[in-house]
């Protein structure tokens, strides 16, 4: 077994961490899925002392791990088959998390179907999944169909300063019936739609609304270092439901998109979906690309 050296990351890694992460993610997800930006801001939110961890052999970078927001434990690998590495930074973790929590505390991290590695590793540390996702994509090689927008309901775009909030609870409403949605607070819901990011791009959402009523909602992101289009929240509010309105953002989206000039559009979807979302997605041409697990264990 090879000998490691391990110690907190430091700012100056930046540019190499993000070079680990992107690396494996462009195996795991088709795209590096973050920025140098990206990192540098999340890490503005960690102590990296206490958070992070980098590991070396023969003075070379061999991997990276971080515990984020909701004890998530998040491992990168330069050479993703390294399990031995990999083990060393979970045990890592997990210690971090003990080391400062007093009661019992439920991990999490998110691994690709494709990372064989990582999959094992987790399983046999007794991480246990049963959600798992779909990345789903489609390519446009030409304007989508106009949408059809049901009797009564009209599109706006978000405007910043004014709907936040009705946003907020109207997307908060719809994800009640995803099995595994964790009510946030306002401020949990900013963080998580990267709206403190300067990436954000408001104009990319959009609201369909029953008179002053938010019915539904489609809040979109741009990946620039993959010039792709990501659908990254889609939801319709119950009593708006079967009226075709999810169908209709959805095709509105893919064609805000294609006149940005994107062509390649991707989303992330429930594979057990109650609202059966990847038939709706499926009908508007996208198609599965790849899988991802989310795992959780308790810890006392």
């Amino acid at each position: 077994m090879k000998k490691y050296s391990v110690r907190p990351a430091r700012i100056g890694d930046l540019d190499i961490v993000h070079e680990i992460i992107a690396k494996q993610n462009a195996v795991d997800y088709g795209s590096a899925m973050t920025t140098v930006d990206d990192l540098r801001q999340k890490w503005e939110s960690l102590n990296l002392e206490d958070d992070t961890c980098m590991a070396y052999v023969d003075h070379e970078p061999a991997g990276y791990a971080e515990v984020t927001e909701g004890d998530s434990l998040y491992i990168y690998l330069a050479d993703r088959n390294n399990v031995d590495l990999a083990f060393e930074l979970l045990t890592i973790l997990e210690g971090k998390v003990a080391a400062r929590k007093k009661d019992k505390v439920n991990l999490f991290t998110r691994i690709s179907e494709k990372n064989n590695t990582l999959l094992q590793l987790f399983a046999s540390r007794g991480y246990h999944s049963d959600l798992s996702f779909l990345i789903m994509e489609t390519t446009l090689a030409e304007p989508p169909p106009a949408p059809l927008w049901a009797d009564g309901i009209t599109m706006r775009a978000f405007v910043r300063d004014q709907d936040e909030q009705a946003t907020y609870r109207a997307d908060e409403e719809a994800a009640e019936d995803k099995g595994y949605h964790d009510p946030l607070s306002y401020e949990g819901w900013v963080k998580r739609m990267r709206m403190d990011q300067e990436s954000f791009d408001p104009s990319l959402w959009f609201l369909a609304c029953d008179g002053n009523e938010i019915a539904g909602a489609v809040l979109n992101l741009y990946a620039k270092e993959s010039d792709t289009g990501w659908v990254d929240h889609l939801s319709v509010r119950r009593a708006w439901r079967q009226r075709g309105i999810g169908k209709a953002l959805l095709l509105y989206s893919l064609g805000e998109f294609y006149k940005r000039g994107v062509r390649k559009i991707k989303l992330s979807v429930d594979s057990k979906s109650l609202t059966n979302a990847p038939r709706l997605y499926e009908s508007a041409g996208m198609k599965t690309i790849q899988q991802y697990h989310i795992y959780r264990k308790e810890m006392e």
